[in-house]
């Protein structure tokens, strides 16, 4: 306990005096150009590698089973036929705003680590993002694969939905660990050991997976997203879902802090009582 009070107190007087909420910011508005390509990447790899059977049913299944109250299950769908019908073309020309993911995390984690942002920093990261392209497809066909199984729990409600969400969240966790590793370690600045990165990334990405989930409970409750936005769903859908997106970088680069904190405290043996 000590040593986790340490670490906490280390991060939290890391963060004193400065803007994790703009960095968290700055994060979101590259994911929000990089996350369709990503996904259309993911999604079309998985297809190739397993047949485009598992992507379309698999997003079909899943898409049924999400709570019903702000109807997302249609643009599922959607995204996983696009994904499977789209050029090479297309796909091609995907990867550009894809990277642009790792852009927006190198710089947001270089802030935490008090690592100097220059002209290479953005390119240095959407480098970096490469091994997360790679691996997706792989990531996303874990939970399309145990979608026959998983989504009629979740219809089923009750013990047979707890059962789905336990399913779930352990193949989505091993899924987003893998992903947040290869961010801590290639992604973002040197400064975390290989071995401190895949830790860490089961770690943090235990959390997020947590975060995740929660969400399937936010897409429950019957609120008119439009409502503040003078009934345009468009504008409604695309606040709520940026809201959600800014808070799970605010999570990550929270977590990834905690675990810079973490190496500086057991460096220098700084635990207290």
């Amino acid at each position: 306990m000590s040593l986790i009070r340490a670490v906490l107190r280390h991060a939290l007087g890391a963060l004193r005096g400065r803007d994790l909420a703009l960095w968290a910011a700055g994060v979101t508005f590259f994911a929000g150009l990089a996350v369709v390509p990503v996904l259309l990447l993911a999604l079309r790899g998985a297809a190739e590698l397993f047949g485009a059977d598992l992507v379309v049913d698999g997003a079909r299944l899943l898409a049924g089973s999400l709570p019903g109250a702000q109807r997302v299950g249609p643009a599922v769908e959607g995204l996983a036929s696009a994904a499977v019908g789209a050029s090479w073309w297309v796909l091609l020309s995907a990867l550009l705003p894809a990277s642009l993911y790792g852009e927006g995390l190198r710089r947001g984690m270089a802030q935490l680590a008090n690592e100097p942002v220059g002209a290479g920093t953005g390119w240095l990261g959407r480098l970096g993002f490469v091994p997360v392209i790679v691996v997706a497809p792989l990531l996303v066909a874990a939970p399309l694969a145990t979608a026959p199984w998983v989504a009629p729990r979740y219809s089923g409600g009750g013990w047979s939905a707890a059962l789905g969400v336990v399913v779930s969240f352990h193949v989505d966790w091993v899924a987003l660990s893998v992903a947040l590793g290869l961010i801590f370690l290639a992604t973002g600045p040197s400064v975390l050991s290989r071995r401190q990165a895949v830790v860490g990334g089961f770690a943090v990405g235990a959390v997020v997976t947590g975060f995740l989930h929660g969400f399937l409970l936010f897409l429950a409750i019957p609120v008119d997203w439009a409502f503040p936005f003078a009934g345009l769903r468009g504008a409604g859908v695309v606040g709520a879902l940026g809201l959600w997106t800014y808070l799970l970088h605010v999570v990550l680069l929270f977590g990834y802090r905690v675990l810079l904190s973490f190496r500086a405290v057991r460096h220098r043996g700084d635990v207290v009582s």
